[in-house]
């Protein structure tokens, strides 16, 4: 089978694996902004940030060293698997003695009993990683589709039974260990290539791997308090309720654009590697991934952010309204996201982690200390008005310091990859919002007519003036294979 039919393929499965998650993300949230208050939302995003900054250490960049380096023997495998597991085992023993210290410095005595709960995950995830790493490198992504699928699934079930059982945010933390250890099982009972882990451990033979991990792991860090450093800060200027607002608001605008760019970007990074001595295959490929996330997830994000003020206190209660300008205004971070998640993969593939790590690092040294005083000068509304101009800004320099210097390209090129999808979108959300000012009934037909009407909007501006990218995507989704 060629790289090619190879990676659509791939495609087709990370895109039916995403919809799983998407589908069992969203689920869990209603039945939790159900279930649970504001505040308690908030505690479960505080437990969040400190699982996804401690994983950043959990992991070292390990696995993405693995997808790189291409070719790895049996013996730096066994290496890689004990300083994995070293690292997890460290890291979840850091979490469970910091948990009073957390819970002191947010003043909830409460996170206590959550975080030891929740670093458990560190002893599940080890099991696992390296396996789903080997995957992803030979293209397995039916497998893995198929894992994440499962995997979903018990997370969803497990998530919603316990929440309506009364267990409170234990729910959420129970379903993810729940998932995470059947993710792990399914995942080494699908990797045969894997050998018998051995009592072995030669540091000269995965230095090269761990070096590469060591600037994927700063990377990593400094993009995780760059991307998150608002929730952070939140939580411990304004409180869990503040934080339960916009946690909402983030889960349904950013989190999607996290959980459907890997349906192109987790297959991209593999892909580039194969080819990263071909600079004319690159940018082809890069161009069309960056057309591929837009015109896919720009009229979501932008048709929600229309819909928002009407869809929230509908299907989630009258409570989360102070959610709705949070959601309109995180809709422009969330496709400035959108736009620069494929430069990360290319960079990956021809191995300058380096140069993606001191970029992260400049835009949080910039970018946290002014966040910081608008928040506590100004509130939440500016604060994360401040954070679309500066997400904005990113898409510009991102160009300026890594696309230009590595592939060449000119700026318009660029700009046509994503403006199009974009300024589609926008279209549509306006005439979309525009029907909110009609006589049409009750909410739900409200909301049913915005829907159908964007879509048709969207979709017939799409086929009309976009037909030779519309040719393209249906040339490559047909692709055999």
């Amino acid at each position: 089978m060629s790289l090619r039919a190879k990676a659509v393929r791939s495609v087709r499965w990370t895109a039916l694996s995403t919809a799983g998650s998407f589908g069992s993300r969203f689920v869990i949230m209603l039945a939790a902004a159900h279930v649970l208050p504001p505040f308690d939302i908030g505690l479960y995003a505080i437990i969040n940030l400190v699982l996804g900054f401690a994983s950043i250490f959990a992991v070292g960049g390990l696995t993405q060293g693995i997808i790189a380096k291409q070719d790895v023997s049996a013996g730096q495998l066994s290496s890689l698997f004990w300083l994995n597991l070293l690292f997890n085992l460290g890291v979840g023993i850091i979490v469970a003695l910091s948990a009073p210290a957390l819970a002191i410095y947010y003043g909830q005595p409460r996170l206590v009993g959550l975080l030891l709960v929740a670093a458990l995950i560190f002893l599940i995830n080890p099991l696992g990683q390296i396996s789903q790493a080997l995957l992803k490198m030979d293209l397995r992504f039916p497998s893995l589709g198929r894992i994440e699928l499962a995997a979903n699934l018990l997370n969803c079930v497990s998530a919603v039974g316990l929440l309506y059982g009364g267990c409170g945010v234990y729910s959420l933390i129970a379903s993810q260990l729940a998932a995470t250890a059947l993710r792990a099982v399914l995942a080494r009972l699908c990797c045969h290539e894997l050998p018998p882990i051995r009592l072995i451990f030669r540091y000269e033979e995965i230095r090269s791997i761990v070096r590469f991990g060591v600037f994927q792991t700063g990377t990593g860090l400094v993009n995780f308090i760059g991307n998150r450093v608002d929730q952070v800060l939140i939580g411990a200027l304004l409180g869990p309720q503040a934080l339960g607002y916009y946690s909402l608001a983030w889960t349904l605008v950013v989190d999607p654009v996290y959980r459907i760019s890997p349906i192109i970007t987790t297959v991209a990074f593999p892909v580039f590697a194969r080819r990263q001595h071909d600079r004319a295959a690159l940018v082809r490929g890069f161009h069309l991934a960056t057309k591929l996330l837009t015109t896919a997830i720009a009229p979501l994000l932008l048709g929600f952010a229309a819909i928002a003020p009407t869809v929230i206190p509908l299907f989630l209660g009258e409570r989360w309204t102070p959610s709705v300008r949070l959601v309109e205004l995180l809709s422009i971070v969330a496709i400035a996201r959108m736009i620069n998640n494929p430069v990360g993969s290319l960079i990956l593939a021809i191995n300058r982690a380096d140069k993606a790590f001191y970029w992260t690092l400049s835009y949080c040294i910039v970018h946290t200390p002014i966040y910081a005083v608008v928040l506590a000068a100004g509130g939440l509304v500016p604060a994360t008005a401040f954070l679309c101009v500066t997400n904005v800004a990113a898409v510009l320099l991102v160009y300026v310091y890594m696309l230009r210097p590595t592939l060449g390209l000119m700026f318009m090129d660029h700009m046509m990859t994503f403006l199009p999808a974009v300024g589609l979108a926008l279209a549509m959300a306006v005439v979309v919002r525009s029907m909110a000012m009609l006589p049409i009934g009750s909410g739900v037909a409200l909301v049913g007519t915005q829907i159908a009407l964007g879509a048709a909007i969207y979709g017939g501006a799409t086929l009309l003036l976009r037909r030779g990218d519309v040719r393209q995507f249906a040339r490559l989704m047909t692709t055999s294979g």
